[in-house]
């Protein structure tokens, strides 16, 4: 993917991105929300409906990429909050470097409704109506505030770097027995102040579900902010214990960063290459889409990838 910023003004600012199929598309949004108001090219169908879908993907891809090349070349906000790829990391850092008392205030109910469909000792926390948990599909979101500008989160996330995941660190924890790991586990995710990113507070926990075919819907938890969040979590159900609970959202946000940049039509950095679930929309698309790799699926064999982190453990401790 490649992009020009061929126009600008007070409002508006306009780009020439060529794809990865070497089409070019004439772009042009609102600076001050990243809204796509004309979008152009003439390698694929204009009627949407008649697009293969690997074309359809394609123009995605060019329209992602555009807001993502303005918002780091200009500083311009106009990526969507929960799809810009520093405010996930933000989160990220924020929710590692948490007390354990706070992360369990914030993500308590989450983990234990998660752990509640495989684990028996496990209460669910939620009430909900029985036949929810017959569904084939089920996933848990949590939205995320943090308090800090994006001008300070992307100051943050920029020091951090590519320690926001340690890979080095992650591999001596995958090693770990049962006697160390807790111990190596607390010294990565615990108690050492990482950045000055602190959480707002989150909302409580949504429920979304498929009912039956085309009918999605979705159970709301409270959400004390009228604004967008800076992440929002998406669990599957899992068999996980108290120690991992930190560690399986972590995962989750390092395979949502790599959504973001696949869904840029760009391979991501190295320290996000992670399989497992990560963004809801995309592992839709992984799982449907053949000429996606399975990203989602923590066995698949992708050069250069690694499996997540909590699912490798979780046997390991077994």
């Amino acid at each position: 993917m490649k992009a020009t910023i061929v126009g600008e003004d007070e409002e508006d600012i306009g780009l020439e991105v060529t794809d990865n199929n070497n089409v070019v598309h004439h772009i042009e949004m609102h600076k001050v929300d990243g809204e796509i108001y004309s979008h152009n090219q003439n390698g694929y169908p204009d009627d949407p409906t008649e697009r293969e879908l690997e074309e359809g993907e394609q123009v995605g891809y060019a329209r992602r990429y555009a807001q993502y090349y303005v918002y780091r070349e200009r500083d311009y906000d106009t990526i969507p909050a929960p799809d810009n790829p520093d405010r996930i990391a933000a989160v990220l850092l924020a929710i590692i470097d948490l007390e354990q008392g706070a992360f369990e205030e914030y993500f308590g109910t989450l983990c234990e409704q998660v752990a509640s469909h495989v684990r028996e000792e496990v209460s669910p926390p939620l009430d909900l109506p029985e036949d929810v948990y017959t569904k084939e599909f089920l996933i848990y979101q949590q939205h995320v505030y943090l308090e800090q500008s994006l001008e300070e989160i992307q100051r943050e996330v920029s020091a951090a770097g590519s320690d926001i995941v340690d890979r080095d660190a992650l591999e001596q924890l995958l090693n770990a027995n049962r006697e160390d790991f807790l111990s190596r586990a607390t010294a990565i995710f615990g108690d050492a102040s990482l950045s000055a990113l602190t959480i707002e507070g989150v909302s409580g926990v949504h429920t979304r579900y498929f009912a039956g075919r085309n009918d999605d819907r979705r159970i709301e938890g409270d959400d004390p902010f009228d604004r967008e969040p800076d992440a929002c979590l998406e669990l599957l159900p899992g068999d996980l214990t108290p120690e991992l609970y930190r560690l399986y959202i972590a995962n989750n946000l390092v395979c949502q960063i790599r959504d973001c940049y696949i869904g840029m039509g760009l391979e991501p950095p190295a320290q996000y290459r992670v399989l497992g679930p990560g963004k809801d929309e995309f592992t839709g698309k992984y799982y449907h889409f053949d000429f996606y790799p399975d990203y989602w699926d923590h066995e698949a064999a992708i050069p250069g990838y690694s499996a997540p982190l909590p699912i490798m453990l979780s046997e390991r401790l077994e």
